[in-house]
């Protein structure tokens, strides 16, 4: 048995080496931070986003009027930690343009990316309390917003009027929260353990896989391999092409709303605490 014990234990770590070898942490933010939900690169500008809920002391992130953006370089120095203010819990982010869009309760917030002013807060309907995630088409210049609420899809025009996408899901698992458009398509999850593509054309929704067995926080693709998944209570999935989910990082913390940077070759992890950690992904990552 004692012989033994050796081999055991480098069968164990070999597979903690292996479970964690398709990212590596290349710098984390100070600590300055306040609940950060989403995170985002602006390539215009160079620097980087991050959403800060700022909801310690009322530990409720849907009920707070403190909220800000943060302003970080790429090696993840806070540039200056309240640059936008005047939000209530600011969850996800979108870069358009000269515009950074936020998903921000019961409204979305148009900031100018040059000077760190709200432009416009674009008001949801009656009832839409918890918008949570969005994203933008440059092409149609719509914007997609979800609703963890009422576990739906809005698209925002460039005026700001909300208009139903996509319903609640006939499912006692329905959820909505991380969107991406990709190309033509929006993708999202719908309902728990699922990450579906909705045809923006047709409205045609398929099925890119079901096994993922977590409530999806955010989402971005990976250049042309397939979707990096995240879930608020901890863990990293990356799901190919063909559907296939494979686990890139553990539970050891929250990790809310993610965002891959191709610019960067980084992906960017808010942990929902103090910080901003960026990761490298291994290039055989399949």
């Amino acid at each position: 048995m004692k012989r033994l014990l050796p081999l055991v234990l480098l069968f164990f770590v070999g597979c903690i080496d292996n479970a964690n070898s398709n990212l590596k942490e290349v710098w984390k933010s100070s600590d300055s931070l306040s609940i950060p939900e989403s995170v985002i690169y602006d390539k215009k500008q160079n620097l980087i986003y991050a959403s800060n809920v700022n909801s310690i002391k009322s530990s409720n992130p849907w009920t707070n009027n403190n909220g800000f953006i943060s302003k970080l370089d790429t090696n993840g120095k806070v540039i200056q930690l309240k640059w936008v203010t005047g939000l209530q819990a600011p969850k996800g982010l979108w870069v358009y343009k000269n515009n950074l869009f936020v998903a921000d309760l019961n409204q979305v917030a148009q900031i100018d990316t040059n000077t760190g002013k709200i432009i416009h807060k674009f008001h949801a309907p009656k009832g839409i309390t918890k918008l949570n995630d969005i994203t933008c088409d440059e092409k149609k210049e719509v914007c997609f917003v979800s609703d963890s609420g009422t576990k739906r899809v809005f698209e925002v025009s460039k005026n700001g009027k909300f208009t139903l996408l996509y319903d609640k899901e006939k499912s006692k698992n329905a959820e909505q929260n991380g969107l991406l458009v990709d190309n033509n398509k929006l993708i999202m999850q719908g309902e728990v353990g699922y990450l579906k593509a909705l045809d923006l054309d047709t409205k045609k929704v398929t099925i890119i896989t079901k096994d993922l067995g977590i409530a999806i926080d955010g989402v971005t693709k990976y250049k042309d391999k397939g979707y990096i998944v995240s879930t608020w209570s901890g863990g990293i999935y990356f799901v190919d092409n063909k559907g296939k989910v494979n686990q890139i990082l553990g539970d050891e913390f929250n990790t809310a709303d993610i965002s891959y940077s191709e610019s960067l070759d980084l992906l960017l992890v808010p942990d929902f605490a103090h910080h901003i950690i960026a990761y490298k992904l291994n290039e055989r990552l399949k």
